[in-house]
């Protein structure tokens, strides 16, 4: 499966054409044959409403993950809290991707604390109730503790992570090919992650998807800076950055 938002449709379409109900956290139990769509939203919020956008196209829906604590998206400025409640509108979830490397923990009991902190700052920023978790690059600690949080959906809970067929994009390298694991009806319950990050119009490899992110940011700083400094384009011009 190649990484564009042609291939990415062509996935749900066979997803749905082989019997398969598009579920969420909270419903996939009761779904005899369901699949579950998860975003980990690591780097972009801008590819995650692209990819809100094109399911919503389809008629489906899907959870997005968001960080509290990266240096990649701010979800306090005003333009992230748009796009998190423009996402909302079509009718995805939100959840919170927990970064266990950002604190110096050594329990379980300390994370718990620490998600919760975290929950909170997301729910009043989209006035919302956070219902789901997951975990950004989660430790040896958290995967095999089957961790419970407090009014919140673990994604790798055991149910998620083991009971259920697992299929993830991680660094933009399907370890399965989807087009079987969805085909074989080996599967009733199927879980499948991808990064909005990866996906694009048309094929590109690693290092271009990489390279055009990173010129793209000093774009968007470019433009950030023009708004908070008046006659920018006396020193610098959009066109010299770029």
């Amino acid at each position: 499966m190649n990484f564009t938002y042609l291939d990415y449709t062509n996935m749900i379409k066979n997803i749905l054409n082989g019997g398969y109900d598009i579920c969420n956290y909270e419903n996939i139990r009761a779904s005899k044959k369901g699949v579950v769509l998860r975003h980990d939203v690591d780097f972009d919020l801008k590819k995650a409403l692209e990819m809100a956008k094109l399911e919503y196209s389809i008629g489906v829906s899907s959870t997005y993950f968001v960080l509290i604590s990266t240096d990649f998206y701010n979800i306090c400025s005003k333009k992230s809290v748009a796009i998190l409640n423009e996402i909302i509108e079509m009718n995805h979830d939100i959840g919170l991707h927990f970064d266990e490397q950002r604190y110096e923990m050594e329990t379980i009991i300390g994370m718990k604390k620490e998600v919760l902190k975290e929950v909170s700052i997301i729910q009043k920023i989209i006035n919302k109730p956070i219902k789901t978790i997951s975990m950004h690059r989660p430790s040896k600690l958290t995967l095999e503790s089957n961790v419970h949080f407090e009014g919140l959906i673990n994604s790798y809970s055991s149910y998620f992570f083991k009971d259920m067929k697992y299929i993830s994009d991680s660094r933009m390298h399907w370890r399965e090919d989807t087009e079987d694991v969805i085909n074989c009806n080996n599967y009733n319950k199927i879980h499948i992650l991808t990064h909005p990050f990866w996906y694009s119009n048309k094929i590109e490899n690693t290092r271009e998807k990489l390279t055009k992110f990173i010129n793209e940011a000093k774009l968007s700083r470019y433009e950030s800076m023009n708004l908070n400094f008046r006659d920018l384009d006396q020193y610098i011009h959009r066109e010299e950055i770029y």
